[in-house]
């Protein structure tokens, strides 16, 4: 492919700035003319002084805005917040939108009508609701957003103007073409009034390369089960890491050869016997940890297509996954794992999996680990974004 390529996203980091950077890297180094712009290099809660005005209104959102019985992430005033550096865009044939919340100016926005063609990859649902990043069942987003549940009585006007904001920014772009990485998202997204006109194709996200690397070896107790739970934040809500803990104690209580290992900030009251608190893990540490694995978790109450789940299965890790979002089509493209729809069906799938010893089965964790690399690997995904492109 020789067109210029110019992702943009409004942090290096995350799981949207993961892909984005992945997307990059791996077309530099196949020759591509590919930029990376975004406004941060972390995260807004471990620097919140990298962007003042974005921190300062992501927590007036948080904590302001936000209703506090709704438990996922929403962006109302931080979406008002643009880019005082407007970008380029001329210079390219090709820009890749992935999180734009921030990223972009308004002159941004005019000037992306005039590029050859715009890709923008979802990571959730913020860019065709009026506010939340994830609606947990409400259906607002479809007509107007015009009660939001997930806001404050006296910001359901702001969120409702903002989801037209969002209509006509997307009507006046005709070289738009929309890209999900799960069928899920993709259902929503064709339900929106923002994006129910557009084109949408699936595709599969990259996951890093030091995932596709081969094992480490393997040592511990023959017979032991480990399990895994990653979070960036252990006690966040939506995450529901007490769920995993919860069904560890019970299978422990069947089968005593389950250990947990959890990764990622806080928990520190999920500790007890056969827990293990890795604490937060580079890339290269989580694949260690991964090595040594047999089960990933994700109880999560709302997700997209969690990159963790391909990760942990390039490294030959069988997904256990909720019933929810995108991540029962990752187990089905995988071809390997359990999808649970509750504590007790977890718990049966921990003693069955320990009972069969799965952990000794070379052959398997392999057949995983060939099915994660072939369809995740950066090579492979972007060769399926070349055919986006053209």
């Amino acid at each position: 492919m020789s067109s210029s390529v110019l992702h943009v996203n409004f942090s290096r980091s995350g799981g949207a700035g993961a892909v984005a950077r992945v997307l990059h890297e791996e077309q530099l180094r196949q020759g591509v003319n590919s930029a990376f712009r975004h406004v941060i290099d972390s995260d807004l809660r471990s620097k919140p002084l990298a962007s003042p005005l974005h921190t300062v209104a992501a927590g007036l959102d948080q904590y302001v805005v936000k209703n506090p019985s709704f438990s996922a992430p929403i962006s109302v005033l931080r979406d008002r917040v643009a880019t005082t550096h407007p970008l380029r865009l001329a210079d390219y044939d090709i820009v890749h939108l992935h999180g734009v919340s921030g990223a972009l100016s308004q002159k941004d926005w005019r000037a992306l009508s005039t590029v050859r063609k715009v890709v923008w990859t979802l990571h959730d649902m913020n860019p065709f609701t009026g506010a939340c990043h994830y609606s947990l069942g409400c259906n607002g987003y479809t007509t107007g957003c015009s009660a939001c549940p997930a806001v404050r009585t006296l910001a359901r006007p702001a969120v409702a103007q903002a989801w037209e904001t969002k209509r006509g920014r997307i009507s006046s772009l005709a070289n738009l073409t929309v890209v999900a990485p799960s069928d899920w998202l993709s259902r929503q997204a064709s339900a929106s009034g923002i994006l129910g006109n557009q084109s949408l194709l699936v595709q599969h996200n990259p996951i890093q390369p030091v995932f596709c690397e081969p094992p480490g070896r393997r040592d511990r107790e023959q017979n032991e089960l480990v399990v895994v739970v990653v979070a960036k934040n252990l006690d966040d809500d939506v995450k529901n890491v007490a769920q995993a803990v919860s069904a560890v104690k019970e299978a422990r209580q069947q089968v005593k050869s389950v250990t947990l290992i959890l990764v990622g900030h806080g928990g520190h009251g999920f500790a007890g016997p056969g827990i293990e608190l890795a604490g937060a893990l580079s890339s290269s540490q989580l694949k260690d940890v991964f090595s040594r694995s047999d089960v990933l978790i994700v109880p999560s109450l709302a997700e997209n297509a969690p990159l963790v789940i391909p990760e942990a299965a390039a490294q030959g890790v069988t997904p256990f996954v909720a019933n929810v979002g995108g991540m029962p089509g990752l187990v089905n493209a995988l071809g390997h794992g359990h999808v649970f729809s509750s504590t007790s069906e977890l718990v049966g799938a921990l003693v069955s999996a320990s009972s069969a010893k799965i952990q000794t089965s070379t052959r398997a964790r392999e057949a995983l680990r060939k099915a994660a690399v072939s369809q995740f690997s950066p090579e492979a995904v972007v060769a399926a974004y070349d055919k986006v492109y053209a």
